[in-house]
């Protein structure tokens, strides 16, 4: 491919800008994605306002993003330069930096100068370098981002503190980033949308992989090389099947084949190599052997382990590459169980015990003449607890009955029920749970690192440069004249109500199962996440003295008192009067005090309460309590699950509706928008 995709071939290069292009090594293989780029970029390099000058490379670790960057300037005869983002990093780094210069002479104080440095950014933008920007997702300051936003455009420019630079017409911004890993945030739209090609990069295709490592390791020994691959992709898949934080990736590939290759044992350099690189959680390595094993993989590599290695003598040489595709002819089982427990040596075949159901058990130990003596744990009185459950209780229904007053239902009757959970109801949340979890740990990886209070909004000062220069420090020699700005003040602050309907048609068509699901994804997130919540269900008409009933499951007002087991209970009734329902719960939303505070409600029909709380009344009942809590802030977002659709989404709007055909998507998608308004 040499020569053959030159963009600028009449472009005289400087001698430090010909060291700078990037020289394939012997062992370099290119990638269909390599190729691919290349022929767009070509293509449409001479097509003015079609030419393509931003490229996104999006994946994970060890799937070649650095090396097909550096493949594209040997490719594009272009010089390679690169920049790596960090999480403080300000406008400065971007446009560079005016600094002190000190005199020859340290006494002269006179003689002090100042000199603009531009940075790399700078330098490859008004050159015409292909500049590899690592990581932008990690930047916390979004005014760093927008100055990207502004530099990346076609015909873009850079305000620097001494001149404007243009974009030189052979720059080329190649992006690589990796996918939800920890500390990085989702990419900013508007840079996104500055992209004119993106790729996809996963682990490559099992051949490819096997050319890659004869060539770096100097292994000619194909069936090892297949063979390792093969463990390398079922790895990899498993560990994203089961939300297991780490990667398997080339790198990991590389260095196991070689070690095998200077003696060490197949199935001991896995582990060193590659298992303990993806985690050590016990838990988790049990998962990933777990699939091993269902796959036949360990007696294969004791079998390799038995045999000569052939190879060719060569030293290897690192430099991992990756493509947009990965092939498995035999997919990861759906299956693998998301967690698995190993029974201890002493455990004589006994199961595992609840740790929730341990607070009500008692042990006991045999005395001198054998009789057993017993030990109670030391815990709450039942009636101390019965009385704090019933104080709450009634706190809830005043509660309710004030956040009524003045409106049309003012003189509904209103009881608030706080459900108790059996132990039918603990195993079948321990069974909707297990199934869950995996996309809830995934969803909570990714979000816990934004997690993080980030308070300081402040300028650091008596710096030798930055962002801010003070004209009253001249006076200081130190040459401390600038400040520089912390990093920025981002402390997410959301609070979440679910509320589900619980007239008596959810017990249809499996929608009952559904919001159980919905509503325990909801808990486990915000659990893990922190994020304070109300889990509310509710039902109308259930008697003549109970035209309104509201089921408390979960409440961040006394979280002592919750427990998630009731979330079991949840069934369906009888009608729904949700304009009441929405106006409490709304109303309990006020008195958090999070920023963002997210109103989720699950109905599959319109309202209907008795005598005549139905058709345009009600919706117009409805339509008015969003309208007047969306202008005190809350956010309201429908999740229809029913066939008046069509009647709910007039009620919400367009903007606060949530179609869900697929039933077995409710879960996921509730907990993906609860982590989208986590920075509203």
């Amino acid at each position: 491919m040499d020569n053959q995709w030159l963009l600028s071939p009449a472009r005289q290069l400087t001698e430090e800008e010909k060291s700078l292009v990037w020289q394939k090594p012997v062992t370099h293989i290119e990638s269909d994605a390599e190729r691919r780029i290349c022929e767009e970029v070509y293509r449409n390099w001479t097509r003015g306002e079609m030419k393509i000058t931003n490229i996104l490379l999006e994946g994970d670790a060890g799937s070649g993003k650095t090396q097909l960057a550096k493949a594209l300037s040997a490719g594009f005869g272009l010089p390679y330069t690169k920049v790596t983002c960090f999480a403080d990093m300000d406008k400065s780094d971007v446009l560079g930096s005016i600094l002190p210069v000190l005199p020859e002479d340290e006494n002269n104080t006179e003689g002090i100068t100042y000199k603009y440095y531009p940075s790399e950014i700078v330098r490859a933008y008004e050159n015409g370098w292909l500049l590899e920007i690592q990581e932008p997702t990690v930047i916390r300051d979004a005014a760093v981002l927008m100055s990207l936003n502004s530099a990346l455009e076609p015909d873009g420019s850079i305000n620097l503190p001494t001149r404007i630079v243009h974009r030189h017409p052979d720059f080329i911004a190649v992006i690589t980033a990796n996918r939800g890993y920890n500390g990085c945030r989702p990419l900013n739209e508007s840079l996104r949308d500055r992209v004119q090609h993106s790729e996809k990069m996963d682990l490559p295709s099992v051949e490819v992989m096997t050319k890659r490592a004869a060539a770096k390791t100097g292994c000619t020994d194909e069936g090892l090389l297949m063979a390792f691959a093969r463990v390398i992709v079922l790895l990899d898949q498993t560990a994203k099947a089961n939300a297991i934080k780490g990667v398997a990736g080339m790198r990991s590939y590389f260095f196991w084949v070689d070690a095998v290759l200077q003696g060490a044992e197949a199935v001991d350099a896995l582990y060193h190599k590659v298992i303990y690189k993806i985690t050590t959680d016990p838990d988790e390595i049990v998962i990933l052997e777990q699939a091993l094993s269902k796959h036949g993989v360990l007696p294969e590599l004791e079998e390799i382990s038995e045999r000569p290695i052939k190879t060719n003598g060569e030293v290897m040489e690192i430099h991992t590459e990756g493509t947009i595709e990965t092939e498995l002819s035999d997919a990861v089982p759906d299956d693998i169980p998301a967690v698995a427990l190993r029974k201890s040596a002493d455990s004589k075949g006994q199961s595992n015990y609840d740790a929730e159901n341990a607070a009500d058990t008692q042990s006991y130990d045999n005395g001198e003449d054998g009789d057993p003596i017993y030990h109670e744990l030391q815990q709450t009185t039942d009636e101390e607890l019965e009385q704090q459950r019933r104080e709450f209780r009634k706190h809830l229904n005043r509660q309710a009955r004030e956040m009524v007053k003045g409106s049309s239902h003012e003189k509904v009757n209103l009881i608030v029920h706080r459900p108790e959970a059996t132990f039918a109801h603990h195993r079948e949340y321990h069974q909707i749970a297990s199934a869950l979890m995996p996309v809830i740990r995934e969803l909570v990886r990714k979000t816990v690192p934004l997690l993080e209070h980030e308070v300081s909004t402040e300028f650091s000062k008596s710096r030798v440069y930055g962002m801010k220069f003070h004209a009253e420090k001249l006076a200081s020699p130190d040459f401390r004249y600038y400040s520089q700005k912390c990093p920025p003040d981002e402390e997410p602050s959301l609070a979440v109500a679910l509320r589900i309907d619980e007239s008596a048609s959810m017990s249809a068509f499996g929608r009952l199962d559904a919001a159980k699901q919905a509503a325990v994804a909801v808990y486990e997130f915000c659990e893990s996440c922190k994020i304070p919540m109300l889990i509310y269900g509710d039902t109308a008409d259930r008697s003549s003295l109970e035209r309104m009933s509201l089921y408390s499951y979960i409440d961040c007002e006394n979280q002592a008192l919750n427990d998630k087991y009731c979330l079991m209970a949840i069934q369906g009734h009888s009608n729904n009067r949700d304009g009441m329902a929405l106006r409490i719960l709304a109303e309990k939303l006020m008195k958090t005090p999070q920023k963002t505070k997210l109103l989720i409600s699950i109905s599959d029909g319109q309202p209907k309460a008795m005598p005549d709380y139905t058709g345009e009344t009600a919706i117009a009942d409805m339509k008015g309590v969003i309208q007047e809590y969306s202008r005190k802030g809350v956010l309201f977002l429908a999740a229809a699950i029913g066939q008046d659709k069509e009647t709910i989404c007039d009620i919400y709007g367009q903007e606060r509706f949530l179609d869900i055909t697929d039933l077995r998507q409710l879960p996921a998608r509730l907990v993906q928008v609860i982590a989208k308004y986590l920075y509203q």
